[in-house]
């Protein structure tokens, strides 16, 4: 199937300009969706172009974008928070149904899928949620983070190693990763929930699928990737086909 990519900016809610890029499908879409990618990643990560092409090959709408301060995107990441980016993501779903439709799908990578969770709860439109590598709380980050030594605080400066690369944040984004309720969001949950994972996963280990499972409350699926997956995607488009080929199965079925 051909498509076409288009740009689609939109504004947060707090007035500034975010990149995003609309994957549209031949003729009329099926359906639209949201992808939120990685902690620092842009809408042109490894899972962000590949999981959205791969939905789009299959007749959907999908918008990968960048959150506050990222890629192409206004603002400071520094200055941004876990509720920030739980903003920016109900913010492009808003934006997505001005424009064209309400999303049917939303997809968050890593962090971004535990923004989405809680996102979700705000966003009548959804029908299926799934998080891809995320952890369970926000909290789990920092605490990595502290285990490994990959975190400095300074003052109101925090430096943090990432994926291997070093970023300066300011402390409020450290604050409010370790104070965000999660439990209050897990027990709004609604929605069918997919939650995919790489088994071998070296950033956000297994373990914390299994805790998004056990903790929500809605009709939902623990789908393992292949052992060979890692947390980014970045080897070929296998995983990525899967993930569309799950989530189309159950929209096939159930699509209203």
């Amino acid at each position: 199937m051909n498509r076409r990519t288009v740009k689609f900016p939109f504004s947060n809610s707090r007035g500034q300009k975010l990149a995003g890029l609309l994957e549209m499908p031949e003729g009329e879409p099926l359906f639209y969706g949201v992808f939120a990618p990685c902690f620092t990643c842009t809408k042109e990560s490894h899972a962000a172009h590949k999981i959205c092409r791969a939905l789009t090959h299959h007749g959907i709408a999908m918008l990968r974008f960048d959150l506050t301060g990222l890629g192409e995107s206004e603002g400071n990441f520094a200055e941004t928070n876990f509720s920030t980016r739980i903003l920016d993501i109900v913010a492009a779903c808003h934006a997505l149904a001005a424009e064209h439709q309400a999303p049917k799908l939303l997809i968050g990578h890593s962090i971004s899928g535990t923004a989405a969770l809680a996102a979700s709860t705000h966003l009548a439109s959804l029908q299926a949620v799934a998080t891809l590598g995320a952890p369970s709380d926000p909290s789990h980050v920092i605490e990595g983070l502290r285990r490994h030594d990959l975190i400095t605080i300074k003052g109101d400066a925090v430096e943090m190693t990432i994926t291997g690369r070093k970023i300066t944040v300011k402390k409020q984004m450290i604050d409010d990763m370790e104070s965000y309720s999660m439990a209050k969001a897990m027990a709004a949950l609604n929605h069918r929930l997919f939650i995919f994972h790489a088994p071998h996963d070296a950033i956000v280990p297994f373990r914390n699928a299994q805790t998004i499972y056990d903790l929500a409350p809605c009709d939902k699926e623990l789908v393992p990737l292949n052992d060979s997956a890692t947390h980014l995607l970045e080897q070929g488009n296998d995983d990525a086909n899967f993930i569309a080929e799950t989530l189309l199965g159950w929209f096939d079925l159930h699509l209203q």
